[in-house]
Formats: C-alpha cells, structure tokens, sequence
C-alpha cells in the first residue's frame, strides 16, 4: 500500500537541509546522464489546467510526476513516486510546500556553486509565497 503525505506531514519531516541535499545530488545525477526530466506538459481547459512535471533518478530507484491543477480557485500540488524496478506506486504527497522548499533549494545549491565566497548579500524579487524558500535555502 502507497504511503500517502499531508501537507501538514511534509511540513514536519522536510528541513531545507534535506532539500539542498536532494536538488543538487538530482542535479548531479541529471549532469551526468544518469536521470531523466521530461519537459512540462499542460492540458488546458476553459476553466482549469493540467500541470504535468516528471523524471526519474534510477540510481536512487525512483521516478515519478509532480502534477497540479491552477484555476481562479487555486493551485493543487501532488507528487506521485513510484519504485523505478517494479513500477509500484510508493508515495502519493501533498507537494504545496514540498514545492516551495524544492524551488527554493535549487537557488540554494545555485547559490552555493555560482555565489562568490565572500558573499554577505542576497537579493529578492519579491515577497511571495516561493521567496520564503529561497531565502531559506540561500
């Protein structure tokens, strides 16, 4: 059975740290050939659309989607993780903040390698909901 993640579950078990960790090993393994990203897909409709992200990293055994609905009412946010062997789904997540702490740990680790080391100063577009995990994670 699939385990399934609240976004209340993801806000006690996801730290930016583990974040960081996950972003710029993906990215290394993404670098190197060894992980797939498939563009995203968007199915629209009149009144909402479809947001379809999807990859998958064999060497840690996983792929999976990152699908959303947007409309006037909102945004909705799941991940579905399945074992890259077997193909059985192992994790459905509530993906709202996961996304928000995922997008700003890519800023982070770009930080991290593009930043000069002397560094002290960060600057932010804006104040949204994303910006919180960017600055976290710079």
């Amino acid at each position: 059975m699939a385990l399934f993640l609240t976004e209340n579950d993801v806000k006690q078990v996801l730290t930016a740290t583990m974040a960081l960790e996950a972003v710029e090993s993906a990215h290394r393994d993404l670098a190197l050939g060894l992980a797939q990203d498939t563009p995203r897909a968007r199915t629209r409709l009149p009144q909402t659309v479809l947001h379809i992200l999807q990859g998958a990293l064999p060497a840690q055994g996983v792929l999976g989607y990152k699908s959303y609905t947007s409309n006037r009412s909102g945004n909705r946010f799941l991940v579905h993780l399945h074992d890259a062997a077997s193909g059985q789904l192992r994790a459905v997540v509530a993906a709202d903040y996961l996304g928000m702490v995922r997008t700003g740990a890519a800023s982070g680790v770009a930080a991290r390698w593009l930043a000069r080391p002397d560094s002290t100063v960060a600057g932010v577009f804006g104040a949204g909901w994303q910006a919180e995990g960017h600055v976290r994670a710079i």
